[in-house]
């Protein structure tokens, strides 16, 4: 039994550690000391997490992984994501409109 724990315990961390992207706004630069540049560079940045978290929903290798080992854990993943597309989405809003207030070229 100890040498069956081993293995599910290191497949479990290993799923956990490959969950939803991180994204967290208090590192955000306020959008006020932007300028075009950057805010075109941080726009691509969240649409890649964006997509990332997109990519992590649903039927996913970690949401198998999670039904296969640790069920609850396909909860935790789902609600991750949720949280970061949310978050993506506030910033992405943010920043278009600074864009747009700073008549910034759109692409």
């Amino acid at each position: 039994m100890k040498k069956m724990m081993l293995p599910l315990s290191l497949i479990a961390a290993l799923s956990l550690a490959s969950c939803a992207p991180k994204y967290t706004q208090a590192t955000a630069r306020p959008v006020t000391d932007l300028n075009c540049a950057e805010i075109k560079d941080e726009l691509g940045k969240l649409a890649s997490i964006r997509a990332e978290a997109e990519s992590k929903k649903g039927v996913s290798k970690e949401n198998v992984l999670f039904a296969l080992f640790f069920w609850p854990g396909i909860v935790f993943n789902e609600v991750d994501n949720r949280d970061v597309i949310t978050k993506v989405d506030t910033r992405t809003a943010e920043l278009v409109k600074a864009q747009s207030a700073k008549s910034c070229p759109a692409n």
